[in-house]
């Protein structure tokens, strides 16, 4: 195999493997919106909702770690609920990973107003 079908090879390879990648980002970041959103709906069926809620998240995170280890402390699962109290509607993210979001959460949207449109941010 000539140098250069090697290298228009790799970087074929190495851009398959970018995407299977990134898909399996989204889909992870995705997948903690939707338990987020499945907190929030069960949060608001408990009576107390700030002391059931409280014990909800700490005994789920207590039984995903068990069964999935890492990545279910109780502040990542706070962080999952507040993504999708942030974000009701689902859409897929950009190349942001799950801390970029973490970091991005504290941050209000705000509505900028201009000539007949107003946007979002």
């Amino acid at each position: 195999m000539s140098v250069c079908l090697q290298k228009t090879t790799y970087e074929r390879l190495f851009k398959e493997i970018s995407a299977l990648c990134d898909h399996a980002r989204n889909t992870i970041i995705e997948t903690y919106w939707k338990i987020g959103k499945r907190i929030v709906e069960e949060e608001q069926e408990g009576e107390t909702k700030a002391y059931y809620g409280a014990k909800l998240i700490a005994r789920l995170s207590e039984d995903l770690t068990m069964k999935y280890g890492r990545g279910f402390s109780e502040s990542n699962l706070r962080n999952m609920r507040q993504f999708y109290i942030s974000n009701k509607i689902w859409q897929e993210t950009a190349k942001l990973g799950w801390t970029q979001h973490v970091e991005l959460l504290p941050i209000k949207s705000t509505t900028i107003k201009g000539k007949g449109d107003d946007r979002k941010i």
